[in-house]
């Protein structure tokens, strides 16, 4: 195989680069730090920043001058900032072959990005470093990562019986991989499967993770709302929109347990008298003075017509 090291590789949505120092922070918050996205991975949350930094830079920035070292940042071009990660967890010379590994941050699942990066990366080593064989395998209880491989392009093989252990204890290990054929195709460089991104959690400079709404789901609001905006116009509701998911997470945050639901933050409650039938009808009194009269009611003269 012709190794090329960790080159940029470009997606229609995604930048895929080698980790810098500053993007310690964006893997602590964006997935590193979250027990729900290493739960069938086989290392464990990072529970410091300063923990994420001595191992990118010990295990990742140590080896980018290494032409068979494979670390890719998944970087979200719309963000500008890494979501996910992507590698080469092994090399096998004799066969040719390549196995990958990935993880991406909660609030970026089910909108295509990990397709996206798997069937590029997939690509990249068929084509360019000329591996003959790509597979990844997953814990076969992780759904949704065998679902990415899946439309990505690559083939079922097999389940291993009790073969890996992931936080979750050991497991079954789903097997998926794709092989080198003559023409590779549109099939391999383009995902079978892709999701306009909608509304995610990102960190700010300032390290406070906020509501982010994307272009496609802008758009789409527009279409539904059946509004013609200008850029700055869409700005502006994309930040107020923002700005309303922000404190609706703050809400979220309140401890409401034990609290019944209201329909109004006073306890109002109307007043009525009770269902009781009296005689108050009046009508005889009400009609005693009229200077016209019929049918038990008011005589008016005509307003349309003779």
């Amino acid at each position: 195989m012709n190794h090329l090291g960790t080159i940029e590789l470009t997606t229609k949505r995604l930048t895929l680069r080698p980790f810098e120092a500053e993007d310690a922070a964006s893997i602590f918050y964006n997935w590193g730090n979250d027990p729900k996205v290493t739960a069938y991975l086989t290392w464990k949350p990072y529970t410091s920043l300063e923990q994420v930094e001595a191992y990118i830079q010990e295990n990742w920035l140590s080896n980018y001058g290494k032409k068979y070292f494979y670390q890719w940042a998944i970087e979200l071009n719309e963000l500008e900032q890494p979501i996910g990660c992507i590698s080469a967890v092994d090399i096998n010379e004799q066969t040719e072959s390549v196995e990958l590994g990935f993880c991406i941050g909660r609030e970026f699942w089910q909108k295509g990005y990990t397709t996206e990066a798997v069937a590029e990366v997939m690509r990249f080593f068929l084509s360019q470093v000329g591996a003959g064989r790509v597979s990844a395998a997953c814990d076969a209880r992780n759904l949704y990562s065998a679902k990415a491989m899946k439309a990505a392009g690559m083939e079922y093989e097999g389940t291993l019986r009790q073969a890996i252990r992931t936080n979750q204890g050991i497991g079954d290990m789903d097997v998926y991989a794709k092989i080198r054929t003559v023409d590779l195709g549109e099939e391999a460089q383009e995902p079978k499967e892709q999701q306009a991104a909608s509304v995610t959690r990102v960190l700010g400079e300032d390290g406070v993770m906020r509501s982010h709404i994307s272009d496609e789901t802008m758009e789409y609001v527009g279409i539904l709302a059946k509004l013609e905006l200008t850029p700055q116009e869409t700005e502006a509701a994309r930040r107020d929109m923002e700005e309303m998911l922000d404190y609706i997470d703050q809400l979220n945050e309140l401890d409401t347990a034990g609290i019944e639901p209201m329909s109004h933050i006073f306890p109002v409650e109307n007043v009525f008298r009770e269902d009781v039938v009296i005689n108050t009808d009046g009508a005889e009194d009400t009609l005693r003075n009229a200077p016209l009269k019929k049918n038990s009611g008011f005589q008016v003269p005509k307003t349309i017509g003779e």
